[in-house]
């Protein structure tokens, strides 16, 4: 299993502040390779100093064996 991957705020900021500034309303967005869908923003950790976000994705696919 991998470790975390994290973005400082900075780097998270740097990524989508164009996309944000630019998104209309009716532009669609994909997760993964379109096979993700997004479920919720958490916060986590304390109340008090650095935070930690989590953006939580939805697995829109089932695996079957076969």
């Amino acid at each position: 299993m991998s470790d975390t991957k994290y973005l400082s705020g900075s780097e998270f900021k740097l990524h989508f502040r164009d996309l944000l500034a630019s998104l209309k309303d009716d532009d669609q967005i994909t997760f993964g390779a379109g096979d993700l869908s997004f479920l919720a923003l958490r916060e986590r950790g304390t109340k008090v100093g650095q935070r930690v976000v989590q953006i939580e994705f939805n697995e829109t696919y089932t695996v079957t064996s076969g």
